[in-house]
């Protein structure tokens, strides 16, 4: 990779009527996969990958290679720079980032190393015996990755990226129903991760998960989301947070910084910095990554602003990597308190199938998953057929009624390519009017 390095920064230097972007890692990734509780298979793989931008009189070239020769990136760069006299400009583009400041990191030290495939076995050996005493079989993935690489670009960035996270994405599925109940844990390493709490946890879901199936009518419900949902439903509607968005017209929030949108429980901020996240030393664009207030008591801060979109709708860019390393804030009732307080609704652990209706409205349809449960009298006494619902995510906030005093790592993997990993921190929220709109009639 050094080597590829030093050829990439010589092209620069000998092309000076171009500008050029890089960036150039090699991913080490160790992926195990686990089916009904028997080790699937394992994929240890090591890829260099390049992300190139030749630039020239704003008009851009772009392209990726994985595991390239030298002769290989040389021809795709020639082809870029031969490309672009009949590319069209791009009136926006006041070049790469050039932010130099460089993050300090406090070790660089491989997941890889402190978490092989002994340890996972081990790990996924001790879920598999508590599941099983429930007749409940364990699926899922465990992964461990390993990034590092640099960002360099003709402004003189020159930046170490180096990230080295864990994931473990457990499901517990019954034998008897297929019904199915999701637990997990992601970080930098497994320094937060407690085997009996995470086995604790998992037991306690499988345990709801053998009560009695039924379905519910359609109509609005008050309900708790799991930490799974919550943070798929705040995604979503926080991608609306991206200037990129503004400047497509699909941006909710656009129009209503500073406005008191939702409840004054309701916070979130971007932390890639956070003890129990990923970290994300920088942004996409290599500036260094900032911890960003989105949401202040209910109030909008902030738009997730990168280089370019800073130049073209002349706002300030903060180098946030916005859903990366996002954060609910936490409330202060336990999920206890949360279920005891509702007379009749539903539990919903995870989201599936989501997609927009209308973005800008925040208008989404979408499908529960991996254990909806119904509320009756303050207590869990049935499992609920999965349900669809149509609602508006920023409604669905709006009516934010308590959050719990407990946030939980929910990690989100890439699912092709080298797994890219990154996490949230959300707590379960509870919310009122969420719309069910029919029954699937099927676990």
């Amino acid at each position: 990779m050094l080597k590829m390095k030093e050829y990439l920064k010589k092209f620069m230097d000998s092309h000076s009527g171009y500008a050029f972007d890089f960036y150039l890692a090699e991913w080490q990734t160790d992926f195990l996969r686990f089916f009904n509780s028997q080790t699937n298979y394992n994929i240890t793989k090591t890829t260099l990958s390049l992300k190139a931008t030749v630039e020239k009189d704003k008009k851009k070239y772009s392209f990726s290679l994985s595991n390239p020769s030298e002769k290989e990136v040389e021809e795709a760069l020639k082809e870029g720079m031969a490309l672009l006299p009949t590319l069209p400009a791009d009136a926006d583009f006041a070049g790469f980032e050039d932010n130099k400041d460089l993050f300090s990191y406090p070790e660089m030290s491989s997941s890889l190393e402190k978490v092989p495939a002994e340890k996972k076995i081990e790990i996924l050996t001790a879920l598999s015996e508590m599941a099983g005493r429930y007749d409940f079989g364990i699926y899922g993935t465990f992964i461990t990755l390993l990034i590092h690489g640099y960002k360099m670009n003709s402004t003189g960035l020159d930046k170490e990226v180096f990230v080295s996270p864990v994931m473990l994405d457990v499901k517990g599925v019954s034998r008897k129903n297929m019904v199915t109940v999701i637990h997990s844990y992601g970080g930098n390493d497994l320094a937060h991760f407690d085997l009996a709490s995470f086995s604790g946890e998992l037991e306690a879901k499988i345990k709801r998960a053998t009560l009695d199936i039924v379905d519910v009518e359609p109509g609005e419900y008050t309900v708790i989301l799991g930490p799974h949902a919550a943070g798929e439903l705040l995604r979503y509607l926080m991608f609306a947070s991206y200037a990129a968005t503004v400047d497509r017209g699909s941006s909710y929030f656009k129009g209503k910084l500073n406005e008191k949108i939702f409840p004054d429980i309701f916070s979130v901020i971007s932390d890639p910095l956070h003890p129990q996240l990923i970290t994300i030393p920088y942004n996409e664009d290599g500036h260094i990554a900032r911890r960003l207030p989105l949401v202040e008591k209910g109030v909008f801060k902030n738009f997730v602003v990168n280089n370019y979109y800073a130049n073209k709708l002349k706002m300030e860019k903060n180098g946030s990597v916005g859903l990366a390393a996002m954060i609910l804030d936490k409330g202060t009732m336990t999920l206890e308190e949360m279920i005891k307080s509702i007379d009749r609704g539903l539990y919903i652990s995870n989201i599936h199938y989501m997609n927009f209706i209308n973005q800008q409205e925040t208008s989404v349809t979408g499908l529960t998953r991996d254990g909806t449960f119904l509320i009756e009298n303050g207590k869990i006494t049935k499992v609920v057929n999965n349900l669809r619902y149509t609602e508006k995510l920023a409604e669905i906030f709006k009516h934010t009624q308590a959050l719990e005093n407990v946030q939980h790592p929910v990690p989100v993997s890439e699912n092709y390519g080298n797994f890219d990993i990154y996490s949230s921190l959300i707590p379960h929220v509870k919310t009122s009017k969420f719309k069910i709109t029919s029954s699937t009639r099927t676990i």
